[in-house]
């Protein structure tokens, strides 16, 4: 994405050499990506042939907003695309119609729980991928995931930023919240750090830290003050972590430290150098956190 700020076309050849590596480690979001790049460069048949090899040769789908962005604005009436729009779109339908919510949790089997909520355009796996470095190996820590009801594509999810998204988030908090556990840590990445932010306001559920991973936290904007009230009731420990190039999460985060500091509660933060959206690659041990 950085690449692309410089020209679509470098972006292009970047991304396609790097797919063209190992091909079968990228997934619907790549050949997006390479969709999309390739129609901002003015390669329009390009964007259509890796929208064909995702959506009829690999069978999968995306959201039907995102076959609307304006890199693909060229394709808006090509006969091809509107057909391959129609699969895709009938797909993800009866996707939502099938979809529910997925908590791991089955029981209690180490002394300490670690939550982790995925952001959007991931999955419960990629969460579990993304935290498990952070326990090293710990065999006191019991590592399970919630996973969305609302598909964002084939085999992602989202989070919506209302009154209904974060609902199995909280109901997978309420459920574990009473199992005895020595303390239970929550941690979200990007849109997931607002379901949990959403939970603890809105709903009768604890934990004893959240981890905040590039907040994209929008929830801020209307409940900031239910936000530090139920946070500081609940005596709740916030951990905000985020990147130095993350230029529309970090207000977010400073603005969140900014708040629950004033008012007594125990949170920090730490600016991850040189890093965008997304997890570093070396990633801290949890206890460093608690």
């Amino acid at each position: 994405m950085s690449i692309a700020e410089n020209g679509y076309a470098e972006a292009y050849r970047f991304l396609l050499g790097e797919y063209e590596k190992n091909p079968e480690n990228y997934g619907p979001q790549t050949l997006y990506f390479l969709a999309c790049l390739a129609g901002g460069a003015c390669l329009p048949e390009k964007a259509l042939e890796w929208l064909r090899k995702a959506i009829l040769d690999n069978g999968w789908w995306y959201r039907p907003e995102v076959l609307e962005d304006d890199d693909l604005a060229s394709l808006k009436y090509n006969v091809e695309f509107i057909s391959l729009k129609s699969v895709s779109d009938n797909r993800y339908a009866d996707a939502v119609s099938r979809t529910k919510a997925v908590f791991t949790w089955e029981r209690k089997n180490a002394d300490k729980l670690f939550l982790a909520v995925h952001g959007n355009t991931q999955n419960g796996q990629i969460a579990r991928d993304d935290w498990k470095p952070l326990l090293k190996g710990n065999t006191q820590w019991q590592l399970e995931t919630i996973q969305s009801a609302e598909p964002d594509g084939y085999g992602t999810y989202r989070w919506s930023y209302d009154m209904l998204s974060y609902i199995p988030v909280a109901k997978a908090i309420e459920e574990i919240q009473n199992e005895g556990y020595g303390k239970i840590v929550c941690g979200g990445f990007s849109a997931g750090c607002d379901m949990l932010l959403r939970a603890i306001i809105f709903a009768p559920v604890r934990c004893d830290i959240l981890i905040l991973q590039s907040p994209w936290i929008p929830i801020l904007q209307d409940h900031a003050e239910a936000l530090v009230n139920a946070v500081k009731q609940k005596n709740i420990g916030l951990r905000i972590l985020c990147g130095s190039d993350d230029e529309d999460c970090l207000p977010m985060a400073t603005q969140l430290y900014e708040l629950t500091n004033r008012e007594g509660i125990h949170s920090e933060i730490a600016v991850q150098k040189a890093y965008r959206h997304q997890f570093p690659r070396e990633l801290f041990a949890l206890e460093d956190l608690l």
